[in-house]
């Protein structure tokens, strides 16, 4: 597979989906590194949260790990560009959010380090908090854990 890579745009948007989201809620929260054997007691030592301070931190990290699974793939020895992160208009809608966050994962996955790296934690977390986003992941939060129901998608989604 041949990675290539992302403009800035994309990782701006990744980054003001995360902080947009986080308003509703808490801040989109990972955890990294992720020990190999025993976890800590107190997770809160691994953890890190995007904010608008840490936004251009995380979106050169995001960016130099695409970097490095592009050098992989092509056996190339670039830098990553500068990046200063720049918050976009609007709300983003979840459906482009996910398949933003699938384009990155896809074009950062190309070394062998991807899926021990922050980056993927990053985007494992954005993904999550995403899919809550959803149209309709609210109302139905609490009514289909876990399905028990045989026809389940024979009857229409609580409004």
């Amino acid at each position: 597979m041949s990675a290539f890579l992302v403009d800035v745009e994309h990782i701006d948007a990744l980054l003001t989906a995360g902080l947009v989201y986080g308003r509703d809620r808490s801040p989109l929260t990972w955890y990294y590194p992720m020990p190999e054997g025993d976890q800590p007691e107190d997770l809160s030592v691994l953890a890190h949260q995007l904010t608008p301070a840490s936004a251009g931190r995380v979106g050169a990290m995001l960016l130099a790990e695409n970097v490095r699974s592009v050098n992989h793939a092509h056996q190339r020895d670039q830098w990553e560009p500068p990046y200063l992160f720049q918050e976009l208009p609007g709300h983003p809608d979840p459906v482009v959010v996910l398949k933003a966050i699938s384009c990155l994962q896809n074009q950062s996955c190309e070394h062998p380090g991807w899926p021990d790296s922050e980056a993927y934690a990053f985007l494992d977390a954005l993904h999550r908090m995403t899919v809550t986003q959803l149209p309709g992941w609210r109302e139905l939060s609490n009514s289909v854990w876990p399905i028990q129901d045989r026809l389940i998608f024979e009857q229409p989604r609580p409004a």
